[in-house]
This record gives structure tokens, sequence and C-alpha cells, in this order.
């Protein structure tokens, strides 16, 4: 591993990528050798798994939101038709 003072600072990184949508391991101060992935570290777990109150919870919020959204979408719609 690198120096920690030749390590840049994620401002530095954003400053220094000209456009680019990425950032590589070495810009980052590490070497390949570094990083250590097993496979269980890439497995993503499915937080509504066995969990069916997280999941009603959510899809309660879902909806509640998209409710108040239909709402402030019909009165926009509303507004801009009495203009006319």
């Amino acid at each position: 591993m690198k120096e920690e003072a030749d390590i840049p600072t994620l401002t530095d990184l954003i400053d220094e990528a000209d456009g680019s949508d990425h950032i590589a391991i070495s810009d980052l101060g590490l070497e390949d050798e570094d990083i250590e992935i097993s496979s269980s570290d890439l497995i993503v777990a499915d937080p509504f798994l066995d969990n069916p109150a997280l999941e009603q919870t959510v899809r309660r919020i879902l909806d509640e939101h998209m409710e108040l959204a239909w709402q402030e979408i019909k009165l926009a719609i509303q507004q801009e038709l009495n203009k006319s």
C-alpha cells in the first residue's frame, strides 16, 4: 500500500476526473494486490426475503407518496388549465 501522503482525497479525484464516470483502483492509491474480495462479499441479500412486514411498510410508504404525487400533478394541471 502506498504511503498515506500519496493517497489522494475524494475531492482531488473528482477534480482530476475530467468528466470520467469512474475511478480506477490505482487512483485510490491502491495496487491490485491490495484488494481482496471473496465470493461471499459479492452476495447481495434480499431484505424482503422472509420479512413481509418490511415489504408491507415499504409498499405503504410508496402508496402514500404516489397519492401525494398524483394530487400535486392534478393540482398543477388544474392551475395550468385555469390560466387559459
